[in-house]
C-alpha cells in the first residue's frame, strides 16, 4: 500500500468514526402520560398502550395483566412491558432478573392494597427504572377498590393508575 492510499484509507476511517455515534444512536422515548383502568365489572379487562420513540416507531407495549385465583378472582394486576409483537408468555422487561420472586413494584396485589394504596408495600406512588431500557415509569394509584373473597383472601374490584413515561439515560 502506498503512502497516498494509506492516507485516503485513514481519512475514510476518520470520517466514518466521526459520524458513527450519531448514526448508531437509538431514538429517544417520547414522553407519555396515560391512565390505566381495570374494573372487574367491565367485560374489557385488558389494557395496553404503545410506547413510541422520537422517530415514530413503537419501542415497547405496556399492559396491565390480571392474575386469577382458582375461583377466577383477580388477586393481582401486573404492569408488564414487552417488545412489540411478543406474546403473553414473553418475559416482562420490568423484571430485570427474569426470576420473579415475591411482591414487586410493578405488582398490584389485592391483599397488599386491602388497607389502602398509601399503606401498601410500595405506596401509592412508584418509580420503575428498568436497567438498559432508557425509560422511567412513574406510577400513581389514583383509585383502588378491593373486597374480601374469604377470611384471608381479597380480590381487586377496581384499579386506576396514572402512568407517566419519560426517557432516562441508561
Amino acid at each position: 500500500m502506498t503512502s497516498d492510499e494509506f492516507q485516503r484509507l485513514a481519512a475514510a476511517f476518520l470520517a466514518i468514526a466521526a459520524f458513527a455515534p450519531s448514526a448508531m444512536a437509538k431514538p429517544e422515548i417520547v414522553l407519555l402520560r396515560t391512565k390505566a383502568t381495570f374494573s372487574a365489572q367491565s367485560p374489557e379487562s385488558h389494557w395496553s398502550v404503545p410506547i413510541k420513540s422520537s422517530d415514530g416507531g413503537t419501542v415497547y407495549i405496556l399492559s396491565l395483566e390480571p392474575d386469577f385465583d382458582t375461583r377466577h378472582h383477580v388477586v393481582t394486576l401486573e404492569l408488564v412491558l414487552r417488545h412489540p409483537g411478543e406474546n403473553s408468555t414473553s418475559a416482562n422487561l420490568l423484571d430485570p432478573t427474569g426470576k420473579r420472586h415475591g411482591l414487586q413494584a410493578y405488582d398490584f396485589a389485592a391483599a397488599d392494597l386491602a388497607q389502602g394504596a398509601d399503606k401498601s408495600a410500595f405506596g401509592e406512588k412508584r418509580v420503575l427504572s428498568p436497567k438498559n431500557l432508557s425509560l422511567t415509569l412513574q406510577v400513581t394509584i389514583s383509585r383502588t377498590t378491593v373486597k374480601p373473597t374469604s377470611e384471608a383472601a381479597y380480590e381487586i374490584e377496581r384499579l386506576d393508575l396514572q402512568i407517566d413515561i419519560s426517557p432516562s439515560k441508561a
